[in-house]
């Protein structure tokens, strides 16, 4: 027997009293809306669980048609004009405007020959399970990044035409053994343009051996570089070591800061480049090598050779190929897709839902980030920290630059909204620069006294020069 006949015969079985109860707890239940309109779509009943989930008042549906609220834009569609229409149950899934999610079914009712006496909808909230759905997909969607990490593709994220030349570049020359020089500010992922050249290249599945040699204590980089023999000195393996070059034997060395390296240290390397061969600290033989070297650094070698702080053989040596890459400010098409990047990493990392407001990002977007994507990063992670809610606001994005920066406000400010002023006068460049400052600011803090407080003024003075500029909130 189909439910609908075993529940008109359970029904028919009640007493007057108990259907009277049984509807009246389907009706004003806490879980499930309920929406019941006549044969032209009015509604005639809601119960307060509607309420609760579309967020809407029952005076914006009792007395209207569906028809109405579709045509207002109260509702985008309506399940009950769907059930009117073709006699038969419809289903639709709706969002509140603060992103909540519900399902609507739409049920014909009909008199005993058949013919429809009024629609009863059913709203579902399904927000959890819509957020869960959109989390596994994040999650799958960032395990398949680290995916790609791992498998040297995709790590490096960029858009910008410079970007796409210098990885183009990097590929092209992975695939022989040639000397690559590395060269830009801290911070830019001269790291993992070197990790795109060994997954490029015949050494893939050899050793990858990487060593910061400004990290290393002068007295040690030695012994960590060339190893050393058994009782070479006090404090040191009584077995010996072998150093990193003979672990990067058939794969590839990254000589990260090479500048920092010591000059007798250096002389050695070239040894070393020349005869591909080592010796360790206490010994006397020589042992081959065979190993690509890739070396990067923040410096200028060249002004580092003039003043006789590197060799100028072991320059040309190590800079047989030079990729430059730039600064983050000379590529700012990077910034959008890589902030997006860093929020759905820490989403995944802290378990957020957060997204990011369209002025923020142009806020951040215009910002220099002097220490680059790793600046970028950190500022992005504490954006995700520290900001309430789940939208990452103007206000937001302008005090955590502000604070990472340690400047004033102004400060902030000043390399975001400074033009060129050139033949101007002081006076009004002052005045240009004043202008900005406050187009800006009143985009992060809505009226005259929040403003007066954060630039160390009175409310008086805003007004005045507010009025001045012609600027209005």
């Amino acid at each position: 027997m189909e439910a609908r006949e075993l529940f008109k015969s359970f029904s028919e079985n009640l007493s007057d009293k108990s259907r009277e109860l049984l509807f009246h707890e389907f009706l004003f239940n806490d879980l499930v809306g309920i929406n019941i309109t006549d044969t032209r779509g009015k509604v005639l009943f809601l119960n307060d669980a509607h309420t609760r989930i579309t967020q809407q008042s029952k005076d914006l549906y009792i007395g209207h048609t569906m028809y109405e609220l579709e045509e207002q834009g109260i509702v985008s569609k309506s399940a009950a004009m769907e059930v009117i229409r073709t006699g038969h149950d419809y289903t639709l899934r709706q969002s509140t405007t603060d992103g909540n999610s519900f399902e609507v079914r739409g049920i014909p009712v009909c008199n005993s020959d058949g013919s429809l006496r009024m629609v009863l909808c059913l709203l579902t909230d399904v927000t959890d399970i819509v957020n869960s759905r959109k989390k596994v997909i994040e999650i799958e969607e960032y395990a398949n990044t680290l995916k790609q990490a791992i498998s040297g593709e995709g790590a490096l994220v960029y858009q910008s035409t410079i970007m796409q030349k210098v990885v183009e570049k990097a590929k092209r020359i992975a695939e022989t053994d040639v000397s690559v020089l590395i060269s830009g500010p801290s911070g830019v992922g001269k790291e993992m343009i070197a990790d795109i050249i060994h997954e490029n290249s015949p050494r893939k599945d050899k050793p990858f051996i990487k060593i910061n040699c400004a990290a290393i204590p002068e007295n040690l980089l030695e012994s960590e570089l060339f190893g050393y023999e058994p009782g070479a000195f006090t404090g040191g393996n009584p077995k010996g070591k072998r150093g990193l070059i003979e672990a990067a034997n058939g794969g590839t060395l990254l000589l990260d800061e090479i500048g920092e390296l010591p000059l007798m240290l250096q002389s050695k390397l070239l040894r070393t480049l020349q005869a591909r061969t080592i010796r360790h600290l206490g010994g006397t033989k020589a042992i081959k090598v065979d190993f690509r070297l890739i070396s990067s650094t923040n410096a200028d070698l060249m002004e580092k050779v003039q003043t006789r702080e590197f060799r100028d053989d072991l320059y040309y040596r190590v800079n047989v190929i030079d990729i430059a890459i730039p600064p983050l400010e000379n590529r700012r098409d990077d910034i959008p897709i890589l902030i997006n990047h860093f929020i759905r990493l820490f989403n995944v990392s802290y378990d957020l839902n957060k997204h990011i407001e369209p002025d923020a990002m142009q806020f951040l977007t215009q910002y220099d980030f002097p220490g680059n994507v790793r600046e970028l990063r950190n500022i992005v992670e504490r954006l995700m920290i520290q900001s309430s809610g789940n939208m990452i606001t103007l206000r937001d994005a302008y005090e955590s630059i502000d604070r990472y920066a340690g400047e004033d406000p102004s400060g902030a400010m000043a390399s975001l909204v400074i033009n060129n002023n050139a033949g101007l006068s002081l006076k009004e460049i002052m005045e240009n620069y004043e202008k900005a400052i406050l187009q800006e600011y009143i985009k992060i803090y809505k009226n005259g006294s929040e403003l007066a407080r954060q630039l160390k003024t009175d409310q008086s003075t805003i007004s005045r020069k507010l009025t001045k500029y012609g600027i209005r909130y």
